[in-house]
């Protein structure tokens, strides 16, 4: 699709901006030139002559055939079969089976539809969550940080009773219990 003539049609200029000659070959807006169509045409090329090598590479029976099946055209799993397109065809639960069977191990993924906010999510108490063990770690963490500040400021009020008092007198004055000693 190219509406360069219709714009120009109603006296409208498209312009078209590139970052060299072959940016964008062909646009919505910009002028059709055969230098843009060739342009074009050989880039699809060399994408499908890309394609066919790697087809050949992975599926070496094709090697000699691979132009009568890669034609761009949608094939039929029956018809891949027939072709050697594809070697067989199993549901994706036979597949897993098959791979459990032979040793492999396979994760199981859970998809989550609604955004939720982290912290909400982890203290979540609907159903099991699969980040029950992060949740009990956030819970170890929030209790060793509040020790932490406890600890904390139990230390800066000693280094304040240290500032204000004798130190024997501070040392004494723990053993027996009670508060710092004035000076």
């Amino acid at each position: 699709l190219n509406i360069h003539d219709f714009l120009k049609g109603y006296g409208v200029k498209p312009l078209t901006f590139r970052g060299g000659k072959d940016k964008a070959p062909l646009s919505l807006m910009g002028e059709v030139t055969e230098e843009g169509k060739q342009k074009i045409q050989e880039m699809i090329d060399h994408t499908h002559v890309a394609f066919k090598s790697h087809v050949a590479n992975a599926r070496p029976i094709l090697a000699d055939s691979i132009d009568s099946v890669a034609t761009g055209d949608v094939w039929l799993a029956s018809d891949a079969i027939k072709v050697g397109l594809v070697d067989r065809l199993i549901s994706s639960d036979e597949y897993i089976g098959e791979r459990i069977d032979k040793g492999a191990r396979v994760l199981k993924l859970i998809k989550y539809d609604k955004r939720v906010h982290l912290p909400t999510f982890l203290s979540s108490s609907v159903g099991p969550s699969p980040f029950g063990h992060m949740r009990v770690a956030m819970k170890h963490l929030r209790e060793f940080t509040n020790d932490a500040r406890r600890i904390v400021s139990k230390a800066a009020s000693l280094v304040d009773d240290l500032e204000a008092t004798d130190i024997s007198q501070v040392a004494a004055a723990r053993a027996f219990g009670v508060g710092a000693m004035p000076k």
